[in-house]
């Protein structure tokens, strides 16, 4: 039998190739727009190469601009990779349970995403460190900055920080296992009904699937207007962070990602059988 670390190590490597390629294109594309910005800026290239201290703050720019589209593309990425696998033969014929090769490729694809975000985080510090470093505007831009906000952090506020982190790690969570429990169900009915009666009942579900995400996003509409955002504009205005609902919101969500894995691995194990074909 293979053990789940090792096919989780297996799916991990292989999905990880991918994020250093998109990371790559995005370091490069940043500078690219940067040297392209600045050139057309100065209007020559001896302008340029006076003025190439300010590449740097360029490509800082460029490449968190860049970040926010390729985060989400990786993600709409792992989670269409995901389902690939769950559907590949020869994947599905390694020698372990349906229910650890479920568990394997996607958590795999949720901590290659994570992994990815860590990654980016770690290349705009570097730029962000030479910026600084290098560039006096940037530098002196940023100390007049720092010491006009000089904000307050008490305890409320860092106990904020970090359930916003977990809720938006939770929220990428549970839009992952939603997919792959559209994707099973949707299978479990076709597999089981006539053809014509399945399709129709498969649109109904993804239907009522919608309206009630739709109701969800719109009570997490409310909860973000009323609770997160008044936690920020406190925060900016250098006031405390007050207490709010966002602790009881994880744990909400937490168990629903729960249950949500609980039903996804009965799906897959009893109703859920992979191509004849690999893809």
């Amino acid at each position: 039998m293979t053990s789940f670390n090792s096919l989780f190590g297996r799916f991990f490597v292989k999905k990880a190739k991918n994020a250093y390629s998109l990371l790559i294109l995005q370091v490069i594309g940043a500078l690219a727009f940067s040297v392209c910005g600045l050139l057309i800026g100065t209007g020559g290239f001896y302008e340029f190469l006076n003025l190439y201290t300010e590449l740097l703050p360029d490509w800082l720019m460029g490449f968190l601009i860049l970040s926010f589209f390729c985060i989400i593309y990786f993600f709409i990425y792992m989670a269409v990779k995901n389902e690939r696998l769950s559907h590949n033969q020869t994947w599905r014929l390694a020698a372990t349970s349906d229910s650890k090769f479920y568990l394997a490729n996607s958590l795999s694809s949720f901590v290659t995403f994570i992994y990815f975000i860590v990654l980016d985080m770690i290349v705009a510090g570097i730029l962000f460190y030479f910026s600084y470093q290098i560039d006096q505007n940037f530098k002196s831009s940023w100390q007049k900055m720092i010491k006009q906000l000089n904000p307050v952090f008490d305890v409320n506020t860092v106990h904020f920080i970090i359930n916003i982190i977990i809720l938006v790690i939770l929220c990428c969570l549970f839009l992952s296992l939603l997919i792959s429990f559209l994707n099973f169900a949707s299978r479990a009915i076709m597999d089981y009904l006539p053809s014509f009666s399945s399709r129709l009942l498969v649109s109904f579900f993804h239907l009522i699937i919608v309206i009630i995400i739709a109701m969800l996003f719109a009570r997490m509409e409310m909860f973000f207007a009323n609770q997160i955002m008044g936690n920020i504009l406190n925060l900016l205005n250098f006031k405390p962070a007050y207490d709010s609902n966002l602790l009881y919101a994880n744990i909400i969500i937490a168990i629903v990602n729960l249950i949500l894995l609980g039903v996804n691995i009965f799906l897959f194990d009893y109703f859920y059988e992979a191509d004849e074909k690999s893809r």
